[in-house]
């Protein structure tokens, strides 16, 4: 549940110093001071002043631990409302500052589309590459948007903030069904631009009262998509046996194998080198390194299968090779391996359109599962494949998920492996 808290950091007790703010909730923890509001350490005690009289200033109106109830007040309110996923830090400045940012006198382009280019430019330093990504997805698609409805209304130039009413909403989720995008990704899309009025707001841009009330059940949306597919041991097993006729295929193979036996995204184990090989006391193995899209420190057991690839390349790791090689390289050891079960799931395509530019889309239907293999397929399958065999607190601390929800996403058991499961651990336990 969320909670918010005050403590001063100063250390001279007779010195006034500033008051911070503690936001928490669940996994997240975050500080930032309160500029307006001062006290001395000797003043203060369990989070207020201990004198209920005090202000800071003798033409306040209200004393210091009145504002800071309202304060926590308002933070609380303004979080079950804006439900902010990103930069919550930069969120929680604009609650206690409101009006820091209005003391700069510039007055910011109130058109959608360009304003995410601002927004970039403000939160470079705080926001991942994978958010910025992330911007620049969205920014396409409401662009899209704009010039298809040019084509029906010439005068439609541009898309407002005070434009960003319900119609629009139903009109857009309506354009993004035609143009064959997921449900979940138009609600993702629509989440990420909700956050981005809430910024625009802060510049005193006007943005229309419905986007507020937005609600995006995202569970519910993705609930009857077919869950991603994973290599099982067995599977992992048979590629690791299977003879490849070239060697760039072998190369594929090895980092397919360390990719399911470390759990890691591609951005991750491609830079993987002996030097990140770590030794405990006792000579247990590990990876050290940094995640590049959270900037996690990780330090993951060296698996015996991964060791086993290191010891046929003299402890070295495979060739880097690009994301796109890689991609393709490995649905053909997979081909070569008779990974072929046909399965009904999504796999890119590029879909011609009569009178329209060819668009590329996930298609559903029943293809052989090396068709459906991605260099992402690694840690799903680590997720699947050691899910309930290890502690899920442990499985965290090798995947580097923060919460078990973000992890249960990559577990794609069907409900007849997780009965097997079950009945086995019960089995384990004499029952």
């Amino acid at each position: 549940m969320a909670s918010v808290s005050f403590f001063v950091r100063g250390k001279v007790v007779d010195k006034e110093s500033t008051i911070w703010a503690k936001f928490r909730d669940r996994d997240i923890d975050i500080r930032v001071p309160v500029p307006y509001l001062n006290c001395k350490p000797k003043d203060w005690k369990d989070g207020k002043c201990k004198i209920p009289s005090k202000k800071n200033h003798k033409d306040d109106t209200e004393t210091i631990n009145t504002r800071l109830a309202q304060l926590e007040a308002n933070i609380i309110s303004s979080y079950a409302e804006d439900k902010p996923e990103l930069d919550l830090k930069e969120w929680l400045k604009s609650i206690i500052e409101p009006k820091s940012q209005k003391e700069e006198k510039v007055k910011y382009s109130d058109d959608v589309v360009p304003f995410i280019d601002i927004y970039v430019s403000f939160k470079k330093d705080s926001i991942t590459e994978a958010t910025i990504k992330k911007a620049g997805v969205v920014k396409q698609v409401l662009q899209r948007y704009i010039d298809d409805k040019n084509t029906i209304k010439k005068t439609f130039r541009s898309l407002k903030f005070k434009d960003l009413d319900n119609t629009f909403r139903i009109d857009f989720e309506k354009y993004c069904q035609n143009e064959i995008y997921k449900v979940s990704n138009t609600y993702k899309n629509l989440k990420f631009l909700k956050m981005v009025c809430s910024v625009a707001e802060s510049f005193d841009i006007e943005v229309h009262k419905h986007v507020k009330n937005w609600k995006f059940e995202v569970e519910k949306s993705i609930r009857n998509d077919p869950k991603s597919i994973y290599l099982t041991f067995e599977e992992l097993d048979k590629i690791e046996k299977t003879e490849m006729p070239h060697d760039y295929l072998d190369n594929a193979r090895d980092w397919l194998l360390i990719s399911c036996y470390t759990g890691q995204r591609v951005s991750d184990y491609m830079r993987f080198t002996s030097s990140i090989i770590v030794q405990d006391s006792e000579g247990r193995k590990y990876l050290d390194f940094t995640q590049i899209k959270t900037g996690a420190k990780m330090q993951i057991p060296l698996l015996k299968k991964v060791q086993e690839v290191l010891d046929k390349r003299d402890g070295e790791f495979p060739r880097k090779i690009s994301d796109v090689k890689f991609n393709l390289y490995i649905k053909e050891v997979c081909k070569i391996a008779e990974i072929d079960e046909i399965i009904y799931n999504g796999k890119m395509m590029t879909i011609e359109r009569k009178g329209k530019p060819k668009i590329t889309r996930k298609v559903f239907g029943d293809y052989p599962k090396y068709e459906l293999v991605t260099s992402h397929i690694g840690r799903k399958s680590f997720a699947s494949n050691f899910y309930e065999k290890i502690a899920t607190a442990y499985l965290l601390n090798v995947t580097g998920h923060t919460t078990e929800k973000q992890l249960l996403a990559y577990i794609n058991k069907t409900d007849v492996e997780k009965a097997k499961s079950t009945a086995k651990m019960f089995d384990s336990l004499g029952y």
